[in-house]
């Protein structure tokens, strides 16, 4: 009889260990893109492992994701302007515009610049910018200038 309530006790266990793990983000495995909230989210190794969701971008979207790791001190010292900062996952810099995370398990990107023409002009100015050897804090106050609508 005990044996009977351990073969109806172990799959519902499993089940639930199953459901909880998913619920937690245990099923979202690197290049698998997913939701979250209104973007759109996928973990890659480096920053030289693109996003299988800019596949129906533009060249000009994937160049800008493919140099955000080159500039990606510059990019966290400026801010977005594209109204990103009053999210409820609140962006702090223009790089989380491009980067939800990055840890020891790799870069989560995000979609959320390619649908935003602001986040993209600015990574546009700091590497032209960059390439006119304009220093970090000079990029910086750039931005301020061009960008910050109370400035």
């Amino acid at each position: 009889m005990k044996a009977a309530k351990w073969l109806l006790v172990l799959p519902a266990a499993l089940l639930a260990c199953g459901v909880i793990l998913v619920a937690c983000g245990g099923g979202a495995k690197e290049g698998e893109p997913h939701l979250h909230g209104s973007e759109t989210w996928e973990l890659e190794a480096s920053y030289a492992n693109m996003p299988s969701f800019l596949e129906d971008y533009t060249d000009q979207t994937k160049h800008l994701y493919s140099v955000v790791g080159k500039y990606e001190e510059i990019m966290q010292l400026v801010k977005c302007y594209c109204g990103c900062m009053e999210f409820d996952d609140v962006h702090t810099s223009l790089h989380r515009c491009y980067v939800a995370s990055k840890n020891d398990k790799g870069i989560t990107w995000t979609d959320h610049s390619g649908h935003c023409g602001i986040c993209t002009e600015e990574l546009v100015k700091i590497e032209d910018w960059s390439n006119e050897g304009k220093t970090p804090d000079q990029i910086n106050q750039l931005i301020e200038e061009n960008f910050n609508p109370n400035a």
